[in-house]
């Protein structure tokens, strides 16, 4: 079950729990005080452990709605302490406190209906009151004291119903305010971060481009060494559009200096979403790695797609002697393939 508010007044977590226990004691001694109104002391203690086998598979049982195999247990042991402990009552006609199980398996139930099992709450209850009826013909117990004991202790489940019910409604409301605050703040997050990066990519432009622009549009004849760093810059712009993962100041300098000693050098980048921060370091460090110790030929350097196992594969191709290195979270490995 999801944990929320109202997590407590369905009596999970360890709250719920400690009251469970205590009402479990206090029930208990309430049985024992009690203790001469029974034909068989024994039986007394066994509708007691019947009761505390209902209370523990309640309090260790946390799924929401409650399981249907403990549900339908709970429906017997609640059954049970009925048929155990109403038959042993020596006065039945004036218990008093010794029909203790009366509240107990009522209080029972009503924690199962809380628990998101209301229809099998009023089925445990159905058959909890024929057992009560039933023991009119065999007890002293009558028939009209038997419906209102009956009657006083449905209202009891019929309220706690009600409120289960609420108490449902309330929490789907309260978690679709929080997916929908939830959702807001991810979309405030996505959008600042379009923006941090809008910004970051105009600010590149203006640090890189803005200087060759200028000199362009002077009208002075431009030299071939001014032409080959503005074919470098190109292509640098280009992987911050095709290869945004390989955006670093650090490869865009490598890059930019392997190209400039003739390597042909393509960055691809498949992965969908961002780098953390270990992913990046690695990555970095291997491309860095390989630009730095070729001297000819290519280098292909590809972002996995999100939840490959490897990262990111660096392919290098020096006049037709091939590696391959894959960048894993926590390893690179080399392979040579030979000519």
């Amino acid at each position: 079950m999801k944990s929320d508010v109202t997590s407590i007044l369905r009596l999970t977590g360890i709250s719920g729990r400690v009251l469970l226990l205590f009402y479990g004691l206090a029930t208990t001694v309430v049985a024992i005080l009690n203790l001469d109104d029974y034909h068989s002391i024994p039986l007394v203690f066994v509708a007691v452990a019947l009761m505390y086998a209902s209370l523990f598979l309640l309090a260790t049982q946390s799924t929401e709605p409650f399981a249907p195999i403990p549900t339908m247990i709970v429906i017997v042991l609640v059954a049970l302490t009925a048929f155990v402990n109403q038959w042993n009552i020596t006065h039945a006609d004036t218990p008093g406190y010794a029909n203790w199980h009366m509240g107990a398996m009522t209080f029972v139930l009503l924690v199962l209906a809380l628990r998101g099992r209301p229809k099998q709450a009023w089925l445990g209850y159905g058959i909890f009151a024929a057992i009560e009826i039933i023991s009119t013909f065999f007890t002293a117990l009558t028939l009209m004291g038997a419906i209102t004991d009956i009657a006083r202790q449905a209202a009891t489940l019929l309220i706690g119903s009600l409120f289960a019910m609420l108490l449902r409604r309330a929490s789907r409301t309260i978690t679709a305010i929080q997916e929908t605050q939830l959702s807001r703040a991810a979309a405030r997050a996505a959008t600042a971060a379009a923006t941090g990066e809008r910004e970051r990519q105009v600010a590149r432009l203006e640090r890189d481009a803005r200087p060759a622009l200028d000199r362009i549009l002077s009208g002075d004849d431009i030299s071939d060494e001014e032409r080959r760093d503005f074919a470098l810059l190109e292509a640098g712009l280009r992987d911050g559009i095709r290869a945004a993962g390989f955006s670093s100041d650090a490869i865009a300098a490598e890059t930019r200096a392997a190209r400039a000693r003739g390597l042909q050098v393509v960055l691809l980048d498949d992965r969908g979403n961002d780098l953390d921060a270990t992913e990046r370091e690695i990555v970095e460090g291997a491309l860095i790695t390989e630009l730095r110790r070729s001297a000819v030929g290519t280098i292909t350097a590809r972002l996995s797609p999100y939840g490959r196992e490897e990262i990111a594969t660096i392919v290098v191709d020096e006049d037709g002697v091939f590696r391959r290195v894959v960048v894993g979270h926590d390893s690179v490995e080399v392979t040579h393939l030979g000519d």
